[in-house]
């Protein structure tokens, strides 16, 4: 029976450790305590101790059950945390002189239960707190060796030593989760810096490719301007190709920089009523004059709602995510179609979607897990330098998270790729819904 256990503990540590946090750690502290408290009351009752320690182990349950209410269900976190270190400092000195003094198992909790506690939770000045601990366990064994009488001790000694042996095992069982739960911690972390370091040596050399390769392009047709002696035709193709490739690095540039202002918190949404038919035109419009000449492409929107539908919602931010989506369509589809718009919306009366579609070679499952996510390896490869720096996914993922909307997607190996966000209106529409609006290129 113990190795389904142990695959199962396995399992839901492996689970836990990518998600668990100070606050949920103090969670889980507290349901160890609530379990030893059961178990201390009844092992109580049966051993016949004072009943002063069983009214108090029965009191510590309640405690327990009480303050992970409170942190779990009311949201008062820093007020259980305080509760509960002044119950530890209550709990340790009343076991002390009701449960055998130093003879019993007040020392052995005290030495593997502290730790644990001051190694899981954070608090501040953790060193006076270490200090506090002491001095109070120095007086503890003072007051017992020079009053022994104070101390309440047990009736015999196979109560004692099946009360030290029940709690040992009982520790036991709850400590070797914890240690391996570290043990895996640990390793997760350490593995997980290793990664993002190799992954973000990649993204940098990438990204060094990615700035080089439009600044060669820039100084050398610059340059072969400057003496250029040819007809206009080859003077405006070069020009072309400098104000595109200035473009392109010009958008790099507002990734690094939006990716950046991201991750340190600077990017607030300033909400207002939007036109989402303008938006999706002018967005049309952007692109069609961008299709690269050697692509076969066809670039189209349509508008399956009402053309004077608003929105609530913060219209840069908004553009700059579709933006990046239809780019990075355009960027992956050879030949075919890439089409981006409004979703049937009266289908949904709180959320507006909006729809990017493309023909491109589309995305394994795999591969679509860890699409939204920053310098991951899905969008650049460290041995093939085409492939862009991962930023513009990522980017869009986050700015839609910043208007309240989420952005989901959808894709076949081979038949093409679809994402789909959704924003809130909170605005309800003026007219009646239009018919379908289609522009080709």
């Amino acid at each position: 029976m113990h190795l389904p256990l142990i695959s199962t503990l396995e399992r839901w540590i492996s689970i836990k450790i990518r998600r668990i946090n100070t606050q949920e750690t103090f969670h889980y502290i507290l349901f160890f305590c609530i379990v030893i408290s059961i178990f201390s009351t009844i092992s109580n009752l049966i051993l016949g101790l004072s009943y002063k320690l069983t009214l108090f182990t029965g009191a510590s349950l309640l405690l327990n059950c009480l303050l992970l209410y409170l942190s779990h269900f009311k949201n008062k976190y820093h007020f259980a945390k305080r509760a509960f270190i002044i119950y530890i400092f209550a709990a340790l000195n009343f076991l002390w002189l009701t449960n055998g003094g130093s003879n019993g198992p007040t020392l052995f909790v005290l030495q593997a239960f502290i730790p644990l506690f001051l190694f899981f939770i954070e608090i501040k000045r953790k060193s006076l707190l270490i200090i506090a601990f002491s001095t109070n366990l120095l007086a503890l064994f003072t007051l017992e060796y020079y009053m022994p009488q104070t101390i309440i001790p047990y009736k015999s000694t196979f109560d004692r030593f099946l009360d030290l042996y029940l709690v040992s095992m009982l520790f036991f069982l709850i400590e070797v989760p914890l240690l391996y739960l570290i043990q895996k911690q640990f390793i997760a972390q350490t593995m997980n810096k290793i990664n993002s370091e190799r992954v973000k040596s990649g993204f940098l050399e990438n990204m060094s490719h990615e700035v080089r390769t439009p600044m060669n392009a820039i100084i050398g047709f610059s340059e072969l301007l400057k003496n250029c002696e040819d007809d206009a035709q080859t003077k405006e193709f070069y020009f072309k190709i400098i104000k595109e490739n200035g473009d392109s690095l010009l958008k790099l540039m507002n990734n690094i920089i939006t990716a950046t202002q991201l991750e340190a918190g600077l990017i607030e949404p300033n909400k207002k009523t939007t036109l989402i038919k303008p938006l999706i035109v002018r967005l049309f419009n952007s692109f069609s004059n961008q299709l690269p000449p050697n692509k076969n492409i066809v670039l189209s929107y349509e508008i399956n709602c009402n053309e004077n539908l608003e929105v609530f919602t913060d219209e840069l931010l908004l553009h700059q995510a579709l933006s990046n989506l239809i780019s990075n369509a355009i960027k992956y589809t050879q030949q075919g179609e890439v089409k981006f718009g409004i979703a049937h919306c009266h289908k949904n009366k709180n959320n507006i979607k909006i729809f990017v579609r493309d023909t491109g070679p589309g995305i394994t499952s795999e591969k679509q897990k860890m699409i939204f996510k920053k310098f991951n390896t899905i969008s650049f490869k460290l041995n093939n330098k085409k492939d862009g720096v991962g930023l513009s996914l990522s980017i869009s993922y986050d700015l839609i998270k910043k208007l309240n909307g989420t952005i989901i997607i959808n894709s076949e190996v081979g038949k093409g790729t679809e994402f789909l966000v959704s924003i809130p209106k909170k605005i309800k529409a003026k007219s009646k819904p239009s018919k379908k609006i289609s522009c080709l290129n």
